[in-house]
């Protein structure tokens, strides 16, 4: 009965390590940290728009997904700016916080 406690116990914590937030997404690593930075937010009128300056940067949601934000970065340079539908038209500050997550910490999904 103990065995059984100690291998749900692992279970649960190896479970919450990796939990997905809202934006459907894990923190897998880090690339970089940083806490000063300089922010450019680029709003677009609409989705399609946002879509169209994805594919122009090269943004890649990753396999099965619609870009829904994005951000441009460098490993050397503090300067950050992040492309979000204007919040007017849709709303959805999951992908603010995402993408200034990859801001602050880089490529840290796949």
């Amino acid at each position: 009965m103990r065995r059984l406690a100690v291998i749900l116990v692992a279970v649960i914590l190896l479970t919450a390590c990796n939990q997905r937030g809202d934006d459907g997404y894990a923190f897998e690593r880090q690339e970089f940290n940083r806490t000063h930075l300089s922010v450019t937010i680029v709003t677009h009128p609409s989705l399609a728009d946002l879509q169209r300056a994805g594919g122009d940067a090269g943004a890649d949601p990753g396999s099965g997904r619609e870009l829904a934000a994005f951000s441009t970065l460098s490993a050397t340079s503090p300067a950050c700016t992040i492309h979000i539908v204007d919040p007017h038209v849709r709303y959805e500050p999951q992908w603010l916080g995402h993408e200034m997550a990859h801001c602050i910490y880089g490529r840290f999904h796949r």
